[in-house]
């Protein structure tokens, strides 16, 4: 029985395209980038298009009689079917592309067949220590791989090319009337700081427990998500929440939209009046490009392969990530620092990769406790490793109220009850004036101006919003 894998190659178009090149050796340095001598399945031809590259590196010039020179052990059938071949060939661009595509198309068909092969085996092989899962994202990694073979290159731009792409950033930038040119925030202090989240940007949101890093990262995504249904844009937000059910996210965005107090909402003691409220909101949200995934122990690469798929299903424009250090390895290394190592700059490569912005949400390191001031620091990130280096845009939660409500005076010895009333009262009126007050520090932005935001948060809701001095231009 025949090979089938053999009929997935064709020596007669991979003599003519290096026929070509003999003839028109111009075409290896204008098409270089698609000149891979992986698609080619004749190892003696590889070997020619190898010594054509060398030739034309060297100015050499090139015949078949001075490869055959240089490569001695060169066949005479190769010989006799490349002068043939040669003589024949008559200038065109067109047909040479033509049969360069029919090539690599040959090549992609061989790799997924090999691919295939090899997965099969690995299934009916019940004695490898490999899960069905683990195979297949393998396979879905190594076809996504495969399929990324024709990805545009990378080279030299003039600056012409590269105005001309900034001038389109400040374009979409002027039809927002000037405010941004990223994806909105919905916080005006922070869309001002950043021009938005920024295609490609890794932006990390930090935060010691309790600080509201998940709720001011739901409030971001789910303003996003506003804005792209008010401009009647088909765009949508991911949100990975690794700790948080999708149930438990929903049940705080219901709660901030209806104005009904989250810890009413678990208790499920609703009026009326309550009811109305939060089905109204339902009603409001319920269409929203805004999606969920709360699947649990993600490694980068078992993430990024859901992304692939949701990002064409759902025409995903950014993703949350809750939270950093709940993303799995994808190996063991020797300490945590390199595995986070690791993590980051993957996630920066997806960034890039998806062309989205990337918001991770990450831990604080308790030495941030032992500080009178309790500000955070990029010095504070847990197990930092490279997070500072890899992300763009690093931001630190931080609300006073939170470290004044467990440090309500004690009596010291001897301390009359009048005085001991009077620190009390102090400490409560502080608590009081400072209880809906966060401060949202920008500790580096890698392309813009760093600097601390007030922003309004009310605990019941677990929602932030802007300060009063900017709800008058509130943009949601």
């Amino acid at each position: 029985m025949a090979d089938p894998f053999l009929n997935l190659r064709d020596n007669q178009i991979e003599i003519i395209v290096l026929s070509y090149l003999i003839k028109h050796p111009v075409f290896l340095d204008e098409y270089y980038d698609k000149l891979n001598d992986k698609i080619f399945y004749n190892p003696e031809y590889k070997k020619i298009l190898s010594v054509l590259n060398e030739f034309s590196k060297n100015s050499k010039n090139i015949t078949v009689e001075t490869l055959k020179n240089y490569l001695p052990e060169i066949t005479k059938e190769t010989v006799k079917e490349l002068v043939k071949e040669v003589d024949s060939i008559v200038y065109s661009k067109d047909t040479f592309l033509n049969y360069v595509l029919d090539l690599e198309d040959l090549y992609l068909r061989r790799e997924i067949f090999k691919t295939t092969q090899n997965k099969n085996q690995e299934i009916s092989n019940f004695t490898t220590d490999k899960n069905v899962k683990d195979i297949i994202i393998e396979l879905e990694k190594e076809i996504f791989e495969i399929t990324n073979f024709k990805k545009d290159t990378f080279e030299i731009k003039d600056f012409k090319s590269v105005g001309t792409s900034s001038l389109q950033l400040i374009e979409k930038a002027f039809q927002k009337k000037g405010k941004i040119s990223g994806i909105s925030t919905g916080f005006i202090d922070l869309d001002d700081k950043l021009g938005g989240m920024q295609n490609s940007d890794l932006i990390i949101l930090a935060g010691r427990p309790s600080m509201g890093k998940t709720a001011l990262a739901t409030n971001i995504a789910f303003n996003a998500a506003k804005i792209f249904k008010k401009e009647d844009s088909e765009k949508s937000g991911l949100f990975f929440s690794l700790e948080m059910s999708a149930e438990q996210i929903g049940l705080r965005i219901l709660a901030e939209e209806s104005k009904v107090e989250s810890s009413k909402l678990r208790r499920g003691d609703l009026t009326s009046e309550d009811s109305s409220k939060l089905q109204k909101s339902f009603q409001e949200i319920s269409n929203l490009g805004f999606y969920f995934d709360d699947s649990p122990n993600l490694t980068v690469g078992e993430l990024r392969s859901k992304l692939r798929r949701y990002k064409k299903n759902y025409n995903i424009s950014f993703i949350v990530i809750d939270y950093l250090q709940l993303i799995k390895p994808e190996r063991n290394r020797d300490n945590r620092v390199n595995e986070l190592s690791e993590i980051t700059r993957s996630l920066k490569q997806l960034a890039k990769e998806f062309n989205i912005p990337v918001l991770a949400l990450s831990q604080l390191s308790r030495q941030v406790e032992s500080r009178d001031d309790k500000r955070p620091l990029l010095s504070d990130l847990r197990e930092s490793g490279s997070i500072e280096q890899d992300a763009d845009i690093v931001m630190f939660v931080y609300r006073e109220y939170y470290y004044l409500q467990n440090s309500e005076p004690k009596r010291k010895e001897g301390e009359n009850n009048s005085t001991f009333q009077d620190r009390v009262a102090e400490w409560q009126e502080k608590c009081n004036n400072v209880m809906n007050d966060a401060e949202l520090i920008i500790s580096k932005q890698r392309n813009g101006p760093t600097g601390s935001i007030d922003l309004h948060f009310n605990g019941d809701l677990t929602k932030f919003s802007n300060k009063a001095k900017d709800r008058d231009r509130d943009i949601i």
